[in-house]
């Protein structure tokens, strides 16, 4: 079985690293994808509900999530849903808002669910420069500077509390192999961008699987910790954000 993905690896470093001293609550998590970052928090002992646009996806999720029992719900239809009550405490959105042309507006809708006062946390791939064909497969029509993800947050109406910037050096190394890995994915793979957003979570070139395959997890230890002394800088490939909701 093939381990993580050197990204998704220190991405997830970095959330439990950023989250380190929340309290537990109740959580929304949008664009869950199969799961992965849903149960860090689920095995931290926070609970609530979350949501893929991808049907695929949310069976996925059922059955990845299905040992937590009523502490998770997979919402099967998120509008109707968007003004049910009680509001939640944290709002999370991993590897969403690039796949988004408007992400102010999904960001404005999803944050109705969330009480003043109440967390977000999101990620995105950092630096326009970067773009290249590991983002044109999973359907990204965008990556973000620092100030656009400041922007964004305090133009929705969030006090940003912290940016941070993670993944180097592994990720300068891994993205390269990445995008040399999707280039020579065969045709037939190809699909239009909507449909590569949609099952990005769980869709990647064989070459992928068998690198990762090679790869054990105990690799990625130094670099979790290594990662961290480099945060403050613009060096990484993805920008992590916490931002408080502020006051209707």
């Amino acid at each position: 079985m093939a381990c993580r993905s050197p990204k998704l690896a220190l991405r997830q470093g970095c959330v439990l690293d950023l989250s380190e001293k929340w309290a537990s609550g109740r959580f929304l998590e949008v664009g869950a994808g199969i799961g992965l970052m849903t149960r860090l928090f689920l095995d931290r002992g926070y609970w609530g509900c979350c949501y893929d646009l991808d049907l695929n996806s949310r069976q996925y999720l059922r059955r990845n999530l299905g040992s937590y029992g009523d502490r998770i719900e997979v919402i099967e239809n998120f509008a109707v849903d968007e003004d049910a009550d009680p509001l939640f405490e944290y709002l999370f959105a991993f590897e969403v808002l690039e796949h988004i042309a408007d992400d102010y507006q999904s960001l404005s809708s999803w944050s109705r669910r969330l009480r003043p006062g109440g967390i977000l946390m999101v990620s995105v791939p950092a630096h326009k420069h970067k773009f290249g064909q590991s983002d044109e497969r999973v359907g990204h029509i965008k990556r973000y500077e620092r100030a656009d993800l400041l922007d964004l947050l305090s133009g929705a109406g969030y006090r940003v509390e912290r940016i941070v910037n993670y993944g180097f050096p592994l990720t300068e190394l891994s993205r390269r192999l990445s995008n040399c890995l999707f280039e020579r994915a065969s045709a037939d793979e190809a699909k239009g961008r909507v449909q590569r957003s949609l099952q990005s979570s769980y869709s990647q070139p064989k070459s992928a699987g068998k690198v990762l395959g090679l790869i054990s997890e105990s690799a990625y230890r130094p670099f979790l910790a290594l990662q961290r002394v480099f945060y403050r800088y613009d060096w990484g490939d993805g920008l992590v954000a916490v931002a408080i909701k502020t006051d209707d």
